[in-house]
Protein backbone atom coordinates (compact mmCIF):
# COMPACT_ATOMS: atom_id res chain seq x y z
CA UNK A 1 0.00 0.00 0.00
CA UNK A 2 0.96 3.80 -0.57
CA UNK A 3 1.99 6.36 1.82
CA UNK A 4 -0.44 7.12 4.37
CA UNK A 5 -2.31 10.65 3.07
CA UNK A 6 -1.67 13.73 5.13
CA UNK A 7 -3.67 16.94 5.58
CA UNK A 8 -1.26 18.43 3.28
CA UNK A 9 -1.40 15.68 0.64
CA UNK A 10 -5.50 15.55 0.62
CA UNK A 11 -5.20 19.75 0.52
CA UNK A 12 -3.11 19.15 -2.36
CA UNK A 13 -5.22 16.27 -4.16
CA UNK A 14 -8.47 17.86 -3.70
CA UNK A 15 -7.56 21.78 -3.90
CA UNK A 16 -4.23 22.24 -4.86
CA UNK A 17 -3.12 24.54 -1.84
CA UNK A 18 -2.66 23.92 1.54
CA UNK A 19 -4.88 26.76 3.45
CA UNK A 20 -3.59 29.07 5.48
CA UNK A 21 -5.37 27.94 9.13
CA UNK A 22 -3.70 24.77 7.92
CA UNK A 23 -1.33 24.79 11.09
CA UNK A 24 -4.06 26.33 13.57
CA UNK A 25 -2.24 25.90 17.66
CA UNK A 26 -5.20 24.02 18.40
CA UNK A 27 -4.83 21.38 15.92
CA UNK A 28 -6.76 21.15 12.30
CA UNK A 29 -10.66 21.69 11.67
CA UNK A 30 -12.09 22.30 8.27
CA UNK A 31 -15.94 21.49 7.16
CA UNK A 32 -16.43 21.16 3.31
CA UNK A 33 -19.43 20.41 1.12
CA UNK A 34 -19.55 17.35 -0.96
CA UNK A 35 -20.83 18.90 -3.81
CA UNK A 36 -17.56 20.08 -6.24
CA UNK A 37 -16.22 16.48 -5.29
CA UNK A 38 -19.03 14.35 -6.94
CA UNK A 39 -20.39 14.12 -10.78
CA UNK A 40 -18.31 13.66 -13.97
CA UNK A 41 -15.54 15.81 -12.79
CA UNK A 42 -14.88 13.79 -9.57
CA UNK A 43 -11.47 12.47 -8.81
CA UNK A 44 -11.25 9.10 -7.94
CA UNK A 45 -10.44 8.76 -3.60
CA UNK A 46 -7.70 6.42 -3.59
CA UNK A 47 -7.51 3.23 -1.35
CA UNK A 48 -5.16 4.13 1.36
CA UNK A 49 -4.92 5.27 4.85
CA UNK A 50 -5.10 8.40 6.24
CA UNK A 51 -3.45 10.41 9.08
CA UNK A 52 -6.37 12.29 10.24
CA UNK A 53 -10.17 11.91 10.28
CA UNK A 54 -13.03 12.46 8.66
CA UNK A 55 -16.88 12.57 9.01
CA UNK A 56 -18.99 12.29 5.99
CA UNK A 57 -22.97 12.64 5.46
CA UNK A 58 -23.74 11.50 1.95
CA UNK A 59 -26.71 11.84 -0.04
CA UNK A 60 -27.17 9.43 -2.39
CA UNK A 61 -25.90 6.06 -3.83
CA UNK A 62 -22.25 5.39 -3.31
CA UNK A 63 -19.62 2.53 -2.09
CA UNK A 64 -17.07 2.36 0.36
CA UNK A 65 -14.31 0.04 0.27
CA UNK A 66 -12.20 -1.37 3.34
CA UNK A 67 -9.64 -3.99 3.39
CA UNK A 68 -12.42 -6.60 4.60
CA UNK A 69 -15.42 -5.99 3.04
CA UNK A 70 -17.42 -3.50 0.52
CA UNK A 71 -20.65 -1.21 2.17
CA UNK A 72 -23.05 -0.19 -0.61
CA UNK A 73 -24.86 2.89 0.21
CA UNK A 74 -28.05 2.79 -1.53
CA UNK A 75 -29.84 6.05 -0.04
CA UNK A 76 -28.20 8.20 2.62
CA UNK A 77 -25.30 7.60 5.51
CA UNK A 78 -23.36 9.14 8.27
CA UNK A 79 -19.41 8.09 8.00
CA UNK A 80 -16.58 7.86 10.52
CA UNK A 81 -12.86 7.45 9.15
CA UNK A 82 -9.85 7.22 10.95
CA UNK A 83 -6.34 6.97 10.65
CA UNK A 84 -6.27 2.84 11.61
CA UNK A 85 -8.49 1.76 8.45
CA UNK A 86 -7.63 2.40 4.94
CA UNK A 87 -10.67 2.86 2.25
CA UNK A 88 -11.81 3.95 -0.55
CA UNK A 89 -14.89 5.89 -1.61
CA UNK A 90 -16.45 5.13 -4.81
CA UNK A 91 -18.78 7.70 -6.04
CA UNK A 92 -22.04 6.42 -7.19
CA UNK A 93 -24.12 7.75 -10.61
CA UNK A 94 -26.87 9.19 -8.04
CA UNK A 95 -24.50 10.47 -5.12
CA UNK A 96 -26.23 14.06 -5.09
CA UNK A 97 -24.70 15.83 -1.79
CA UNK A 98 -23.37 15.63 1.37
CA UNK A 99 -20.87 17.24 3.91
CA UNK A 100 -17.57 16.29 5.38
CA UNK A 101 -15.13 17.23 8.02
CA UNK A 102 -11.46 16.74 8.51
CA UNK A 103 -9.82 16.76 11.51
CA UNK A 104 -6.53 15.63 13.24
CA UNK A 105 -5.90 13.96 16.79
CA UNK A 106 -4.72 17.11 18.44
CA UNK A 107 -7.67 19.24 17.41
CA UNK A 108 -9.60 16.54 19.71
CA UNK A 109 -7.07 16.21 22.44
CA UNK A 110 -8.84 18.35 25.28
CA UNK A 111 -11.94 16.52 24.67
CA UNK A 112 -10.68 12.93 25.15
CA UNK A 113 -9.11 10.35 22.58
CA UNK A 114 -10.81 9.46 19.87
CA UNK A 115 -9.60 5.62 19.93
CA UNK A 116 -11.56 5.62 22.73
CA UNK A 117 -15.02 5.83 20.65
CA UNK A 118 -16.19 3.24 18.98
CA UNK A 119 -17.05 4.76 15.47
CA UNK A 120 -13.20 5.31 15.40
CA UNK A 121 -12.25 1.63 16.75
CA UNK A 122 -11.02 -0.70 13.93
CA UNK A 123 -14.10 -3.19 15.13
CA UNK A 124 -16.42 -0.26 15.33
CA UNK A 125 -19.40 0.16 13.18
CA UNK A 126 -18.19 2.95 10.60
CA UNK A 127 -21.05 3.57 8.35
CA UNK A 128 -24.91 4.32 9.56
CA UNK A 129 -27.73 4.36 7.11
CA UNK A 130 -29.74 7.49 8.20
CA UNK A 131 -33.58 8.40 7.28
CA UNK A 132 -35.21 11.73 6.12
CA UNK A 133 -35.20 13.52 9.54
CA UNK A 134 -31.59 12.66 10.65
CA UNK A 135 -29.95 13.82 7.55
CA UNK A 136 -32.27 16.72 7.71
CA UNK A 137 -30.87 17.24 11.38
CA UNK A 138 -27.32 16.50 10.20
CA UNK A 139 -27.39 18.70 7.35
CA UNK A 140 -28.27 21.52 9.53
CA UNK A 141 -25.42 20.59 11.89
CA UNK A 142 -23.05 20.73 9.20
CA UNK A 143 -24.66 24.35 7.88
CA UNK A 144 -23.95 25.62 11.69
CA UNK A 145 -20.33 24.23 11.26
CA UNK A 146 -19.79 26.34 8.11
CA UNK A 147 -21.46 29.59 10.07
CA UNK A 148 -18.59 29.03 12.72
CA UNK A 149 -15.62 28.40 10.54
CA UNK A 150 -16.52 31.34 8.87
CA UNK A 151 -17.08 33.76 11.86
CA UNK A 152 -14.16 36.24 13.26
CA UNK A 153 -15.61 34.70 17.04
CA UNK A 154 -12.50 33.98 18.73
CA UNK A 155 -13.09 30.94 20.05
CA UNK A 156 -14.85 29.36 17.06
CA UNK A 157 -12.92 26.19 17.46
CA UNK A 158 -14.27 25.31 21.19
CA UNK A 159 -17.40 25.39 18.92
CA UNK A 160 -16.94 23.35 16.32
Amino acid sequence: MNNVETIADFYTRKYNHIPENYHNEVGHFNVFKLEPHIGEHAIPIPYKRRDYYKITLLIGESKIVYADKAIELKKQALIFSNPLIPYQWQHGENTRNGFFCVFDQSFFHQYGNLGQYSVFQPDGNHVFELNDSQVKLLTEVYERMFDEINSDYIYKYDVL
